[in-house]
């Protein structure tokens, strides 16, 4: 007996739901909130070609904005590029020492409010957020062997350039501040309990008690990484890393920061890694340039940029 189906039925075919429209365009909105701040010791920018070469490194890995230590060049300025700038804050004689300053994406650009170049080892921009202001301070502390005269009087002049940014902005410092920060269990609170170092030294303890002080959270080591993902600097002649480049924010802007490690995939001829920080905030695009002005500099001067770089 053959079994056949009646021509007045017809045979109904129900697709699943896809996923509502609502969602994906939530996550898509998600994803252009996180920004990419990065902290890179580049050992020199002397070299001709040295900053395009950089810039090209950074721009491959989508990265918005790099605070730089140590690219020695003299006095202060910045340079404008088709697809990137570069700030930077050197000694006003030529020693071809130290140095700090920033390169930034065209996108984080339309954003800057203003720059400050405040010595060889510090220097910081002011980018307009969406909701509230971010101050990004790029820091070169003095290494271990130095006196402790020094250490204070870099710490004591970075105190001061935190205390005239408004309580409500989100302060960010990067930077290579040759400081090992330990486990110790009473750190907890300040730098957490994922640091590469089981012990602080010196630096270490400078830098933690100047989050104490100002109200800072390390969270260059709060996060669990892989010990490959945790080392910013490879000692010469050997294979063993510290982690000495650190991340700092305001403590009550400290849920904005989202992860921290280290990025072995960009090369400049440094010892020192990239350290990639994951900000979740967002930025206004609405302020723009004035055509053939510059950002403007925390004494009201337009800075252009110098021949030769």
């Amino acid at each position: 007996m053959r079994l056949t189906t009646s021509p007045c039925e017809k045979l109904t075919v129900t697709k699943p739901h896809n996923k509502p429209q609502n969602v994906m365009n939530t996550r898509r909105r998600q994803r252009t909130t996180d920004l990419t701040f990065s902290t890179w010791n580049v050992q020199t920018m002397l070299q001709p070609g040295k900053m395009v070469e950089m810039a090209d490194e950074v721009l491959k890995l989508g990265i918005d904005l790099v605070a730089q230590q140590k690219i020695r060049w003299q006095g202060n300025g910045e340079i404008n590029k088709k697809n990137f700038t570069v700030i930077y804050s050197g000694p006003e004689n030529r020693t071809g020492q130290d140095g700090t300053g920033f390169i930034i994406s065209r996108k984080i650009k339309e954003s800057i409010l203003e720059w400050e170049p405040v010595n060889d080892r510090l220097c910081r921009i002011r980018i307009r957020g969406k909701f509230r202001n971010l101050t990004i301070i790029s820091a070169y502390a003095p290494t271990e062997d130095k006196g402790e005269e020094e250490k204070v009087e870099f710490y004591s002049k970075l105190e001061r350039i935190c205390s005239r940014i408004p309580k409500y902005e989100v302060l960010i410092i990067m930077g290579d501040f040759n400081a090992k920060v330990g486990r110790e269990e009473c750190r907890h609170k300040e730098s957490g309990k994922h640091s590469l170092h089981e012990h602080s030294d010196e630096n270490g303890s400078f830098l933690v008690q100047f989050a104490i002080r100002n109200n800072f959270y390390i969270k260059s080591t709060t996060f669990p990484h892989k010990t490959i993902h945790m080392g910013t600097w490879k000692i010469p002649g050997s294979t063993e890393v510290n982690q000495i480049d650190h991340v700092l924010i305001t403590a009550r802007h400290a849920s904005c920061i989202i992860d921290v490690r280290n990025s072995r995939g960009a090369n400049c001829d440094s010892d020192h890694y990239l350290v990639k920080a994951k900000v979740r905030e967002r930025i206004s695009r609405g302020w723009k340039h004035r055509a053939g002005c510059g950002i403007r500099k925390w004494n009201s001067e337009l800075v252009t940029s110098p021949e030769g770089k």
